[in-house]
């Protein structure tokens, strides 16, 4: 009995031929597009709570640590999502790795002024009552231009305004302006003014926050009557807040916001 051979069956039998050449191609792209995705999420959820742990900072706030520490575990997460021959474990223990380290050296800094310095530096006076230091800005690598353009950045157009402007180690801009332009406050003028209240968010993209309504002393009926008053249902806000003094901002989806409204 002749036996035949692959080519021949496959030429003989077009249902084979469709198997092998498309649909087990097909199947095993979409297998390993799918590792990729579920590696992916398994990645994410774990950089997300590792960041999370971190604490809460935007990247212009980060110490020079911080920010390395940040690009590495970036790094670290991609290498896994990237790759399936490598098991997603060399991503994920390279990334606590660094999470552990992170901890230990930010203890550490705020246990040890003099490692503090060593790692993170001292802030710098670059603009004094006697003018800008043009050496301090040679250290820091600045010139001119980006000492204006931080002034910009934090309100101040003309260096003749500022008494003292501070580099702070995370290398953002610190400005004490001179008393001549500085914002007049209530102290200054001799008026008594009522204490600051923080207000709450009630209701924020349509979704209801029940527990806030319960820190402001508002009541559900009060709310009701506000947006009855404006014609409005809550999927119909934007933003509605409100403080302890009752004070409403009410922004709805349509139209313009309210203000002069009390609960």
């Amino acid at each position: 009995m002749n036996k035949l051979c692959p080519s021949e069956i496959l030429s003989k039998k077009p249902f084979v031929r469709l198997l092998v050449r498309y649909i087990l191609p097909a199947i095993a792209h979409t297998t390993f597009m799918l590792t990729v995705f579920i590696r992916s999420i398994i990645t994410y959820i774990f950089l997300l709570f590792i960041m999370r742990l971190m604490g809460k900072r935007q990247l212009s706030e980060l110490q020079p640590f911080e920010f390395v520490i940040t690009l590495i575990v970036a790094e670290l997460a991609c290498i896994p999502m990237s790759d399936t021959s490598i098991p997603i474990s060399y991503g994920i223990i390279p990334m606590f790795t660094m999470f552990i380290l992170h901890i230990l050296i930010t203890k550490l800094a705020s246990k040890n002024h003099k490692f503090n310095r060593f790692l993170n530096g001292v802030p710098v006076v670059v603009i004094s009552p006697k003018g800008i230091d043009h050496r301090l800005l040679d250290k820091l690598d600045m010139n001119v231009t980006d000492l204006l353009h931080a002034l910009r950045a934090a309100g101040y157009f003309y260096p003749s305004e500022v008494a003292y402007a501070i580099m702070e180690t995370n290398g953002t801009l610190s400005v004490l302006p001179k008393s001549g332009f500085a914002p007049a406050t209530p102290q200054d003028l001799s008026l008594s003014v009522d204490e600051s209240e923080m207000p709450y968010p009630i209701i924020c993209e349509g979704a209801l926050f029940s527990e806030n309504l319960l820190l402001t002393g508002v009541s559900e009926q009060a709310l009701e009557s506000l947006l009855e008053r404006h014609d409005l249902k809550p999927a119909d806000v934007l933003l509605l807040t409100t403080d302890k003094m009752r004070q409403v901002y009410l922004q709805p989806y349509v139209g313009d916001a309210i203000t002069e409204e009390h609960l």
